[in-house]
């Protein structure tokens, strides 16, 4: 376990990184004076940034990850599913459950997806950030040239993690069949910049220049099939 969180700690904190973070804390800005759950919260960073304007409850198995940092503002409890099914129903406006189902088997997805609906208020959220399979295997063949696994990534092969387990990955389809919520939108993370040489992104003002980028795209076709991770936001009905 150490050395998967020290990776992904260095994961964080390398440009790829934190991009990843700065788009999606920009799909999640226009929230604001709700109940949120965040479901598999890490170390708290979406979070942290959400409980600036909002009332935030993290739940997150690993105790190392969501304790790590004393100073942050938001209510932290250790646990998985047994501690959602103990709240109450209609307790949160959005749920956040961003790169966790992936490493869930797969035949307990409909079960989490099950407590996140009851736990929605009625017309409430929930916002999934999730692998795309074109894009890991875009990223596999053009940056990686590792035609090996982008053929085992189209043939539904689990994909293999340096911070978390092995993953299976999951589609849309597929996650409105299991949730039985409505899918709303879905939004890029990442079209551009998992394809580009590591060498560039560390240049001064990269960072702030592919954000711009990405974001201008983030709700286009055909980028948003094509990025690395999508944002998926689904409403549950009234």
């Amino acid at each position: 376990m150490a050395n998967h969180l020290d990776h992904y700690k260095e994961m964080l904190s390398q440009p790829w990184g934190k991009i990843q973070y700065e788009i999606t804390f920009s799909q999640l800005a226009h929230l604001e004076n709700l109940d949120i759950l965040d479901f598999g919260a890490g170390f708290g960073l979406v979070s942290q940034f959400l409980s600036q304007k909002n009332r935030v409850t993290a739940v997150e198995p690993v105790p190392e990850m969501l304790l790590a940092d004393d100073h942050q503002t938001f209510t932290k409890i250790i646990g998985s599913l047994e501690v959602l099914e103990e709240m109450p129903s209609q307790t949160f406006d959005v749920i956040c459950c961003h790169n966790v189902l992936e490493y869930i088997e797969p035949s307990q997805r409909p079960a989490y997806l099950q407590v996140f609906e009851r736990l929605l208020k009625s017309s409430g959220r929930l916002s999934i950030i999730k692998h795309n399979q074109v894009g890991k295997i875009l990223q596999s063949v053009v940056l990686n040239n590792d035609i090996e696994t982008a053929l085992d990534l189209l043939e539904g092969e689990d994909f293999e993690s340096l911070s978390f387990a092995q993953g299976k990955m999951y589609s849309l389809e597929d996650l409105e069949k299991m949730s039985h919520m409505t899918i709303d939108n879905y939004l890029a993370i990442r079209s551009f910049y998992s394809l580009q040489p590591n060498h560039y992104k560390t240049e001064k003002g990269r960072i702030e220049k592919m954000t711009q980028m990405e974001l201008a795209v983030a709700d286009l076709q055909p980028y948003k099939n094509l990025s690395y991770l999508q944002h998926v936001w689904l409403r549950k009905p009234l």
